[in-house]
């Protein structure tokens, strides 16, 4: 239980603490020349060859997963001093252990979203500047890092791991340059990274590096904030094409080969946004017309996604979408079962007739993992994770009354879009 809890605090502060970005339009001073050559596609063959639907699960929720998706992730997450992840089970890191073996018997494939950098110290600074230049902190990060990827190598099948959420868009929002971004790598005197620079460039080198000695079987994701222009892509209205060629171009410049792209719409259900959040109406608007800059925010995205993809040739996994529904009586904006339109934006068309358009759109932006999980403990679940059983009549007691759960099923039932055909 004190893991559970803990690992709500932990998600719940990273969630609140996002950064409020600008939504000034961009202008001639801060945009760049659009490149027209793609970068070569990248498809790590241990991933399947289909675009595949995933969950949040915990390893005391095994037997709940959604059996037809493809994957299984959860956060690795908490004070690396005293109470983090290596530290939920004994002996140190059976926890992660554990879930690798499970998730290899269910047939999935596991993620795990590394999360260590704001919670080290009880800190909980979000962006993490204060710990990243303490080289206390980061001889054990590194530590608690390479601990991690023993693991992973003695599992020895294939493991995704997203690195640190948000940390990357909040270097490039502040510094814009990876040279400037100071950071205890070589001086926090940990023996694996002394060659490498004091920024972010040399972390990103760092951490590329520890897991090919370590691990290779692991595939890394690093993440694309959407809002690491200091531009707020879908608040803003602005132009995809630009924010993502940015965020593109700060990635190359770190010189370090991560193989996946890892993204998010947003981190709470809109319901949740709107009525514990106070932020009105946060559903992302599905028409083009005049109040959204005649695209919709869903093609907005797309067409940011598709920029990153043509960039820098990686896949990408979406992660950490909202579970709500406008459709289940279950989901009416009370504590946990919280309204969003994300899930049946692409899936209710498969539901009704078997139409897979929209998830296409998006796999043909290089889209390959739809990972549906929550951000915050109050919102939207596919477990009746409440507990509060049938909320809805003729519906389950899942806390999105079903929905996701039945959705993904007919998913796969219908044939899932294979990616050779990208």
């Amino acid at each position: 239980m004190r893991k559970i809890a803990l690992l709500a605090l932990v998600v719940l502060f990273a969630a609140s603490c996002k950064k409020e970005t600008a939504n000034t339009p961009l202008n001639e001073s801060n945009t760049i020349e659009l490149g027209t050559t793609p970068a070569p596609q990248q498809m790590p063959s241990a991933l399947p060859k289909r675009v595949g639907f995933g969950v949040e699960n915990d390893i005391s929720q095994t037997s709940q997963i959604i059996q037809e998706s493809d994957y299984r992730y959860h956060y690795l997450a908490g004070d690396i001093f005293s109470n983090g992840w290596a530290s939920w089970n004994s002996p140190t890191g059976e926890w992660a252990r554990t879930f690798l073996n499970q998730t290899r018997q269910m047939g999935k494939m596991p993620i795990f979203s590394y999360y260590n950098i704001v919670p080290a110290k009880g800190r909980f600074e979000d962006p993490g500047f204060t710990n990243l230049n303490d080289a206390e902190v980061m001889n054990k990060y590194f530590d608690d890092w390479k601990l991690l990827l023993k693991i992973c190598r003695e599992y020895g099948g294939p493991v995704i791991i997203h690195y640190e959420p948000d940390l990357l868009g909040y270097m490039q929002m502040f510094k814009n340059d990876a040279a400037k971004s100071t950071i205890k790598v070589s001086e926090s005197n940990y023996p694996d990274v002394k060659a490498f620079t004091n920024d972010a460039r040399g972390l990103a080198q760092a951490i590329v590096s520890m897991r090919d000695k370590y691990a290779p079987n692991v595939m890394l994701g690093w993440h694309a904030s959407q809002w690491a222009t200091g531009q707020d892509l879908i608040k803003g209205k602005n132009n995809p094409e630009q924010l993502a060629a940015q965020t593109a171009a700060y990635y190359k410049s770190l010189n370090a080969h991560f193989d996946l792209i890892f993204a998010e719409f947003s981190d709470r259900d809109s319901g949740y946004d709107e009525f514990v959040g106070g932020k009105g109406n946060t559903l992302w608007s599905t028409q083009a017309n005049a109040s959204n800059g005649n695209l919709s925010d869903f093609d907005r995205f797309q067409r940011y996604l598709k920029r990153l993809n043509f960039d820098t040739g990686q896949k990408i996994m979406l992660w950490q979408i909202p579970i709500g529904n406008t459709l289940t009586k279950t989901c009416n904006n009370t504590n946990g079962h919280y309204k969003d339109n994300r899930s049946e934006y692409f899936l209710q068309p498969v539901l009704t007739n078997g139409n897979m358009d929209k998830i296409n759109q998006y796999a043909q932006a290089g889209v390959i993992g739809f990972l549906f999980g929550r951000g915050a403990s109050g919102c939207t679940s596919y477990l009746d994770q409440k507990n509060d059983g049938i909320t809805g009549s003729n519906e389950s007691a899942d806390d999105d009354g079903g929905y996701l759960r039945n959705a993904v099923k007919a998913y796969y039932q219908k044939g899932a879009i294979g990616i050779a055909a990208q």
